[in-house]
């Protein structure tokens, strides 16, 4: 199994623990949603905020994990890339739609440590009863931002022109 299928795997294996721990200690409203400074602004139930988080992380498993690897059933037309007759040629094929798969999971990683993460700061203010620690989460949203723009560029580096 490869670096990031393990690394996501470990994830979920930490929503898990997410769950059952923090489950239990939460009251039976949370604050759900903060403004830019951190305050919240909006509550839900516990339920509904734990069924909302595990709906994200089964979505995106299945975008990222489940998907990725039936890429080579779809028609070269469905796909939108530079050069793709070059590069989804038979010749070509699976070396692009591997790196198509590989690439996929490793935006599934980060995707998902994004949420896993913010989920733990939304936490740990409702267990403090306090503002959501606004600075972290404007350092988390950079960085996740800033791995969005690394990873398209390099697909759209790899892809922009032939060998």
């Amino acid at each position: 199994m490869d670096t990031p299928r393990r690394l996501m795997n470990g994830l979920l294996v930490a929503v898990v623990l997410q769950f059952l721990y923090y489950y239990p200690q939460l009251p039976q409203t949370v604050a759900s949603h903060f403004d830019a400074a951190g305050r919240p602004n909006g509550w839900s139930s516990k339920e509904a905020f734990f069924g909302l988080y595990a709906f994200m992380v089964a979505l995106q498993v299945l975008i990222f994990r489940v998907l990725p690897p039936q890429l080579g059933r779809l028609p070269s037309r469905l796909f939108s890339l530079p050069n793709r007759d070059y590069w989804l040629a038979p010749e070509r094929r699976q070396e692009t739609l591997g790196y198509f798969t590989a690439s996929m999971a490793w935006f599934g990683f980060a995707s998902i440590l994004f949420a896993v993460i913010t989920i733990q700061l939304v936490i740990e203010a409702n267990l403090a009863q306090a503002p959501l620690d606004s600075a972290m989460m404007w350092v988390l949203l950079a960085a996740f931002l800033l791995f969005v723009f690394v990873w398209v560029a390099r697909l759209l580096l790899r892809f922009a022109r032939k060998p």
